[in-house]
């Protein structure tokens, strides 16, 4: 089967709008110049006047950074959580927000939510002594290791931003981390400017007026996030002076992981659903080097010299009955799912900057975002789909099910594997070589046989019923002026498919399938094969097939 058209071109077709945003960061706050060893001696002993540099100047400043954090817990009757192994912290974070109050807006104020306490392993700084080779003597010597110390989180809600997460390790140079969500920086931004809007987990299920949301989206640069770090800094514990950060000791943030999602909202929730599905199945071969090189538009090297590092594959990942498709390029990665049954979302997740020769710092947002978006449209640009499955549902919806009249009057719909419907159709088959049309007598004439019944045995009333239910549903239509009835081109369609569907299909597959004692078929033995494949697991686990 030829592939012609995009699936961007196909899902045009069902998309009510669409929205562009930052999804989640994760940033990096750390010292700059406390990340080497030279750095950290020139802070103990040229700013704080230390002789020698060493880690056990680092305890004391880990005691008040501890002492502060337990005052500030205090002061605010702030809850302290000390999370178990595996605990899913945002599961948590949610119970909170669930169960906070509400402001006169109908949102949670801006707030500390709760702290939480988790041992994590970190890059930290060691003493170690060394020798001067010329006089002997022993001094100590700063070098990086690995431990495992405390991290102290902060849930929090931004009047800004909504829900804002800071991390902070318990051990210098006490480096964090900042977690934050361009959707929910969006609802937030729309409520204050009285754009009414439906939420959506993580995205806008209905927005009264989408450019203006495009727009509150497109304005969150690192200007506004930068404040935003500001703001907590001067709010939350850390372990450094006023005098430190006077002298320049100042947290700066980079960013350790970007998410850029493209929402589109559809029209109908089974359009995306059998979209996707479809979607999946065509373009199984997507992570394919030429394919990812598409879509990153990036080179991809597949020889043997300085080959391009990174496994290039289409993962479909199911949790539950969702399925997801996922496309790697090195350290990045495109997700795309149905999600929660309103919208397609395509998110291009950016887990190291420099796969594409971007600095880590967050002054370089514009180009990650340039990176980010572009990539989620190539891929919809480069996948295809073979049909759009939308338009096959919608005309098996429309022949199966009840049709309401504007006037409340309620027709059946016709199921497909129903005798009568499948005797009707048959009719109108043979009907199609009447060019003068039929009438209620010549389908009853016709229909009887195929029901095994004689003409006699229905009345005019019911094939009457009959004929509504067919031009109801569009198989046939009426002559003007006439009693005589004629199938319509989509009706002859419809009815000459599903007849043979069912006559050459279904019943001889589920012929072979449940007969007792059928002929020998590939069906069949593909159908024993597996059960007897089943029943062979089953006994080698030791249970009961």
């Amino acid at each position: 089967m030829t592939l012609p058209r995009s699936a961007a071109d196909v899902l045009a077709r069902h998309v009510l709008f669409e929205i562009e945003a930052i999804d989640r960061m994760y940033l990096n706050l750390y010292q700059p110049r406390l990340q080497h060893g030279a750095g950290i001696a020139s802070f103990f002993v040229g700013h704080r006047g230390n002789r020698f540099a060493s880690s056990a100047l680092m305890a004391p400043m880990t005691a008040a950074f501890t002492s502060d954090i337990g005052h500030f817990i205090a002061g605010r009757g702030v809850d302290l959580v000390r999370f178990a192994k595996g605990q899913r912290k945002d599961d948590l974070t949610r119970q909170y927000l669930q169960r906070a109050d509400l402001d006169d807006r109908g949102v949670v104020p801006e707030q500390v939510l709760y702290a939480g306490v988790a041992q994590e392993k970190q890059k930290v700084f060691r003493t170690i002594r060394r020798r001067n080779p010329v006089t002997g003597a022993t001094y100590p010597w700063l070098v990086p290791a690995t431990g495992v110390v405390n991290q102290y989180y902060w849930y929090c809600v931004d009047e800004d931003f909504g829900p804002v997460c800071l991390k902070f390790s318990g051990y210098f140079p006490y480096t964090g981390r900042m977690i934050i969500n361009g959707n929910e920086y969006a609802k937030r931004q729309a409520a204050k400017a009285g754009i009414g809007f439906v939420p959506l987990d993580n995205a806008f299920a209905a927005v009264d007026d989408v450019a203006a949301v495009q727009a509150i989206c497109d304005g969150l640069d690192a200007g506004k996030i930068e404040a935003l770090a500001a703001k907590w800094l001067g709010i939350l514990p850390h372990p450094f002076t006023t005098g430190d950060t006077a002298a320049g000791y100042r947290y700066e943030l980079s960013v350790l992981q970007a998410e850029f999602s493209l929402t589109q909202t559809l029209d109908h929730p089974a359009s995306g659903r059998i979209f996707f599905e479809q979607v999946i199945r065509d373009n199984l071969d997507i992570g394919r080097p030429d394919q990812a090189s598409l879509i990153f538009g990036r080179r991809i090297q597949r020889g043997r010299k300085r080959p391009t590092p990174g496994r290039f594959r289409t993962r479909v990942i199911t949790d539950g009955v969702s399925p997801s498709l996922h496309v790697d390029y090195k350290n990045s990665k495109i997700k795309q799912y149905h999600k929660l049954g309103k919208a397609l979302r395509t998110e291009t997740t950016i887990n190291d900057t420099t796969d594409f020769g971007v600095a880590k710092g967050l002054s370089h947002l514009p180009e990650l975002k340039e990176i980010g978006f572009t990539a989620s449209r190539r891929l919809l640009g480069v996948q295809r789909i073979s049909h759009d499955p939308a338009d096959g549902a919608a005309a098996l919806t429309a022949l199966t099910h009840p049709v309401i009249s504007p006037a409340g009057t309620r027709t059946a719909g016709m199921p497909v594997t129903s005798p009568r419907v499948q005797a009707l159709l048959a009719a109108v088959c043979a009907f199609r070589l009447l060019p003068a049309g039929f009438t209620n007598r010549d389908l009853r004439t016709h229909l009887a046989p195929l029901l095994g019944l004689t003409a006699e045995d229905m009345t005019s009333g019911q094939i009457s019923y009959d004929l509504r239910r067919l031009r109801v549903h569009g198989i046939i239509e009426r002559i003007p002026g006439t009693h005589r009835y004629l199938p319509t081109p989509a009706g002859t369609r419809y009815a000459r498919f599903l007849t043979r569907l069912t006559q050459r299909f279904l019943i001889p597959a589920l012929a072979e399938l449940t007969g007792p004692d059928p002929p020998l078929s590939r069906l069949r033995s593909a159908d024993r094969a597996y059960d007897a494949a089943i029943e062979d697991l089953a006994r080698h686990a030791g249970l009961a097939a």
